[in-house]
C-alpha cells in the first residue's frame, strides 16, 4: 500500500469512527450480557435514542458554527408543558402544536438575535434563555402532572408496525429531511461555512448576523419537534420531561457522531450515530445493574472523552494535510 492510499485511507477511518464505536460497544456489551442485543432490547435502545437523535440535530447545527444553546433541553420541557396543558385546556391538536412551534421559534430567535446583534457570548446568552424557560416551564405547568389523551399522538408514539414503534418511522423522516437540509439547501452549506471560516464566509457575501439568527431558530425548531415525540411516548407530562439530562445526551451525541466544537465539522447521519451509542450506553449500564443516581457520572465521563477524541481528532486531521502538502 503506497504512502498517497494511507493518507487517504486515514480520513476516511476517521469519518466512521462514530461507527466503527457503535460497533465495537454493541459487541463489548452483547458478550458481557446477551440481553442488550436481543431483538426486544435494540428495538428499545433505537426507540429511546429517537427525542436524543432530533434534539441532537439541532444541537449539531448550532456547534457547526461553533456556538451551544444551553436552553434547548430546558426548551423541550416548556413546550412539552405548553402544548400538554394547550391540549388540557381544550385547545385541539393542531393549534396547540401551532403554538408551541411558534413560542420555540420565538425563543430560538431571540437567543439568535442577542448573540448576533449584541455579540454577546453564546454560553451566556443560552444560559440565561435557559434559566428564564425553566421558570416559564413552573409557571405554564400549573397543575404538575398533565396526562395527553391524544389519538394522534398515541399513533405516532406508542402504537407499532412491522413490529417498530411509529415513532422510529417519523424520526426516520425528520433525518432524511435534516440531511436534505444541511447538504442540498444554501441553509446547510452556509452553516459550515460560517463554521470552518466565520471572517472568510463574510467576505463570501453570506449575511453572517441573519445566518446566526436563523441557526438559532432551528434549534429552537428541533427543540419543539424533540418535545412532539416526548409527549407522544410517554403521554404523562410533568416540568421534568427533558431538561439538561436530554440535554447533556444530546450534546453527548452530536460530538460523539463526530461534530466538532470548535465549528465547522459534523454530520446529520454522525448525530443520528452519536444518539444510538448513548442510548446503548444508558441501556446496557441499567442492564449491567449500575446504580441510577450513577448514570449522569457516567454520562459527564463520555463528553470529556468525546471533547478529548474531538481535540485529537481535529489535530490529527490538521496534521494529515500539512503532510499532505
Amino acid at each position: 500500500m503506497t504512502i498517497a492510499m494511507r493518507k487517504g485511507m486515514l480520513p476516511r477511518i476517521l469519518d466512521l469512527s462514530p461507527l466503527i464505536l457503535l460497533a465495537g460497544l454493541t459487541i463489548v456489551f452483547g458478550s458481557l450480557d446477551p440481553r442488550v442485543v436481543s431483538g426486544q432490547s435494540l428495538i428499545n435502545i433505537v426507540s429511546q435514542a429517537t427525542p436524543v437523535a432530533v434534539l441532537a440535530l439541532g444541537a449539531m447545527i448550532v456547534l457547526l458554527t461553533g456556538g451551544i444553546d444551553l436552553s434547548a433541553g430546558i426548551g423541550v420541557a416548556f413546550c412539552a408543558v405548553l402544548v400538554a396543558s394547550l391540549i388540557d385546556m381544550g385547545t385541539g391538536l393542531a393549534g396547540s402544536l401551532a403554538i408551541g412551534l411558534c413560542a420555540m421559534l420565538l425563543v430560538g430567535l431571540a437567543n439568535g438575535l442577542v448573540i448576533a446583534l449584541l455579540r454577546i457570548p453564546p454560553f451566556v446568552t443560552t444560559l440565561a434563555s435557559m434559566v428564564a424557560l425553566q421558570g416559564a416551564t413552573l409557571a405554564v405547568a400549573s397543575k404538575g402532572v398533565l396526562v395527553v389523551r391524544e389519538p394522534v399522538l398515541k399513533f405516532v408514539g406508542v402504537e407499532r408496525s412491522f413490529g417498530l414503534p411509529h415513532v422510529i418511522f417519523a424520526t426516520v423522516i425528520i433525518v432524511l429531511l435534516a440531511m436534505v437540509l444541511m447538504r442540498r439547501s444554501r441553509f446547510g452549506l452556509r452553516t459550515y461555512a460560517l463554521g470552518s471560516d466565520p471572517a472568510a464566509a463574510e467576505l463570501a457575501g453570506i449575511p453572517v448576523a441573519r445566518h446566526t439568527i436563523l441557526v438559532y431558530a432551528a434549534s429552537g425548531l428541533f427543540a419543539f419537534l424533540t418535545a412532539v415525540i416526548m409527549i407522544s411516548r410517554v403521554p404523562v407530562v410533568t416540568p421534568n420531561i427533558g431538561g439538561t439530562s436530554l440535554l447533556l445526551d444530546a450534546i453527548a451525541a452530536a460530538v460523539l457522531g463526530g461534530t466538532s466544537i470548535f465549528g465547522g465539522r459534523g454530520t446529520v447521519w454522525g448525530a443520528v450515530v452519536g444518539a444510538l451509542i448513548v442510548s446503548l450506553l444508558t441501556t446496557a449500564l441499567r442492564i449491567f445493574g449500575t446504580d441510577p443516581s450513577s448514570l449522569e457520572l457516567y454520562k459527564g465521563a463520555i463528553i470529556m472523552l468525546a471533547l478529548l477524541a474531538d481535540a485529537a481528532m481535529t489535530h490529527a486531521k490538521a496534521r494529515l494535510m500539512e503532510i499532505a502538502r
